[in-house]
């Protein structure tokens, strides 16, 4: 995607300004643009100790933490096999860091016990 150029506009000129208008600019501040992120379980329910891959994508970061506990710092798009063995609701919140900021997205697994 290529950058953005910085637009000016004038919504309203007074009628009884001359035909010619001198502009200045004093200084133009470039903003990033903040993290997208899509995050996703490929299964949304499975049985106690099986395994689910959490997948997840984002634009505009460099780095993805909250996969595991600490701070293990992954690239922004991947995946990663997981294999849950407590039974209920699990979310999986992977936080994306750029330059324009941070996005946090969810990926959600529902764990049921075996028969």
């Amino acid at each position: 995607m290529g950058a953005a150029l910085p637009l000016l506009l004038v919504s309203s000129v007074p009628q009884h300004a001359h035909a010619e208008m001198k502009l200045s600019v004093a200084s133009v501040t470039m903003v990033k643009a903040p993290p997208t992120c899509e995050v996703r379980s490929t299964k949304k329910r499975m049985t106690s100790g099986n395994v689910t891959e959490i997948v997840w994508k984002s634009e505009y970061a460099t780095r993805m933490t909250g996969l595991v506990k600490g701070e293990q710092v992954w690239p922004a798009k991947g995946r990663q096999r997981v294999a849950i063995a407590v039974v209920g609701k699990h979310e999986f919140p992977l936080t994306f860091e750029g330059p324009g900021g941070t996005a946090t997205c969810i990926a959600k697994v529902f764990v049921k016990p075996r028969k």
